[in-house]
């Protein structure tokens, strides 16, 4: 009694369980596997916001603040999908969520100077 007590409140389970016939382990594979290529979209979108911040710093010295916005957005929203894919995290991000605002403690160095 004591023990499956302990395994209960600590996890410590000796007796392997049958985990791959659960539904829901699928459901989360399956969601890993859509937000994994998710997440190498947005990856791609983010080089080209970069290639076309350094486009327009090279003409105007200044980024584009709406790009700011959406690249800290994309990475905030990149950061859940990996808190979900490496079970950091139980929550799946958008669209089972709200998008990400994408506001950090700091402020980007771009707006700083303005």
């Amino acid at each position: 009694m004591r023990d499956e007590l302990e395994n209960e409140l600590f996890g410590n389970n000796k007796t392997p369980k049958d985990s791959w016939k659960s539904p829901g382990i699928w459901q989360r594979g399956l969601a890993m596997l859509c937000f994994g290529f998710i997440s190498g979209f947005i990856r791609f979108f983010i080089a080209l916001i970069a290639i076309f911040q350094f486009i327009t710093m090279l003409f105007s010295n200044t980024p584009n603040s709406q790009l700011l916005r959406l690249g800290q957005s994309l990475n905030s929203y990149i950061y859940q999908i990996n808190q979900l894919l490496t079970f950091n995290s139980e929550v799946y991000p958008f669209p089972f969520t709200d998008w990400p605002e994408g506001r950090t403690s700091q402020v980007p160095p771009a707006e700083q100077a303005q």
